[in-house]
């Protein structure tokens, strides 16, 4: 079942894109569970936040929340081949990163199967890379992992698919599973990812869920008060998903 509560987030966007609660800070993850509402057993391909975050622990429908990079997080692409073209970017050029380490009041996203048990799926669990709608059209998203020798293992990328750790822009995790990874963003603005979750259930067979995620990248200060003027007081309903 679900249930409201009602939340006020000082957000810095634009009137028009407030369809979520904004979350800033704290751990969480981009999770999936495998539960009955009713109609019968499905995937719950969810937000589900820690309670040091700043909304507040609980699952949360994907299209509740609108995750924020802040501006402390613009920094400059490596130059390095891989990273450029899996990023989309040029040595030098301006990225901006959710980072894979925990980091003080910036998102600490993970991706997680940890609601599911192994028993009951027992091959992996597969996340895909849909599609991506950037604040101009044409920017760039991107997942990948430091693999610790000064190196680049990319999951997902928009600018080069084929380049991608396993070439079809997938995440594979086996179930009762937790990682964190390191997220790309090539301008500010809102960004909606499409992400798909599919597995196999033992009994149950095939299942899948297609979702919407939603990333806020925010500029300078400077450069938004240009754009936009001031942040809006947004005054979001959450619908924070109650486990049976």
């Amino acid at each position: 079942m679900t249930k409201s509560i009602l939340t006020f987030s000082l957000s810095i966007i634009s009137a028009s894109a407030l369809s979520g609660a904004v979350y800033t800070f704290g751990h969480g993850d981009i999770g999936i569970a495998y539960e009955d509402e009713g109609s019968g057993p499905e995937f719950f391909f969810h937000y589900h936040l820690g309670e040091n975050s700043n909304i507040g622990e609980g699952e949360y429908e994907a299209s509740d929340i609108i995750t924020q990079v802040p501006a402390s997080r613009e920094g400059v692409a490596a130059n390095n081949a891989t990273f450029n073209t899996m990023t989309g970017t040029t040595a030098g050029s301006p990225i901006w990163t959710l980072p894979q380490g925990n980091v003080a009041g910036v998102p600490f996203l993970g991706i997680a199967t940890e609601e599911l048990l192994a028993s009951e799926f027992p091959g992996n669990i597969i996340f895909s890379f849909d599609s991506v709608t950037s604040p101009s059209g044409s920017g760039n998203f991107s997942v990948w992992q430091s693999d610790g020798l000064g190196g680049f293992d990319f999951f997902f990328s928009s600018a080069n698919e084929a380049g991608t750790v396993n070439g079809n822009n997938t995440i594979s995790m086996p179930a009762g599973q937790h990682d964190h990874f390191n997220y790309g963003f090539t301008e500010t603005g809102l960004w909606e990812v499409v992400l798909t979750v599919s597995g196999t259930h033992v009994t149950d067979g095939f299942m899948s869920s297609t979702e919407t995620f939603a990333f806020q990248v925010v500029p300078e200060p400077s450069t938004y008060a240009i754009g936009l003027g001031i942040g809006a007081l947004g005054i979001c309903l959450l619908r924070r998903r109650a486990r049976k």
